[in-house]
């Protein structure tokens, strides 16, 4: 029931009666939508925007990578990172380096990104470190993904699913995933349903079905 309808009838009709009560109702089913929608502001699977800038303040996560890609440079074959010459002039190659230059540039992540630096963090703040514990965290992360004991002050982490170049370089280069002290991560690249895997191997598929595993 509104507002409008709860006005006793001497006031019916009245232009500034009704417009306050407008107003009241208006203001007040604006604030309870809002209450309402908090837990969904900080649910970091729908925030966007600043209710997921609030969302990584809380876990120590920023949205902005200071000095953290390298840059796209020129450079000769087999110079790691480096691009070759714009074909045509139409882009895509490296820029010429310059003396002084700044060798990485600061990233601001998008939602999408951001998202996923903030879940790393959360495993990493909340780790207990035993393969259980590992296997939830990363399950959490990537939605699918397994990790294998080797038994050597080492773990294999298998992600079945394809992720972007993105994510590769932050598994890459931070030490992101929830892992017990001193042991080191082997990551590997699958496909959910569709690795290549010889006769025998559990769930493996053949050629020119299958893809190949990839180790970052």
């Amino acid at each position: 029931m509104s507002y409008q309808n709860l006005i006793i009838w001497q006031y019916k009709g009245k232009p500034k009666a009704m417009g306050t009560a407008t107003l009241i109702s208006d203001t007040f089913s604006d604030s309870f939508r809002k209450i309402a929608n908090i837990p969904n502001a900080m649910d970091i699977n729908n925030a966007t925007g600043a209710d997921l800038d609030l969302c990584g303040k809380r876990v120590g996560q920023s949205r902005v990578l200071n000095s953290f890609f390298p840059r796209d440079v020129f450079g000769f074959y087999e110079v790691e990172g480096a691009k070759g010459f714009s074909r045509l002039g139409t882009g895509g190659g490296g820029k010429w380096y310059r003396y002084g230059d700044p060798t990485r540039d600061t990233v601001v992540l998008n939602d999408a990104d951001y998202r996923f630096l903030i879940k790393c963090r959360i495993a990493k703040n909340f780790q207990v470190g035993t393969m259980p514990d590992i296997i939830n965290a990363l399950n959490f992360i990537f939605d699918n993904a397994i990790a294998y004991d080797n038994y050597d002050m080492s773990i294999s982490v298998v992600i079945r699913q394809n992720i972007s170049n993105f994510k590769r370089f932050i598994l890459k280069n931070l030490d992101i995933l929830p892992r017990p002290a001193a042991v080191g991560i082997k990551h590997y690249i699958s496909t959910s349903k569709k690795a290549f895997g010889f006769r025998g191997a559990p769930h493996g598929v053949g050629f020119n079905q299958g893809r190949f595993a990839r180790i970052l």
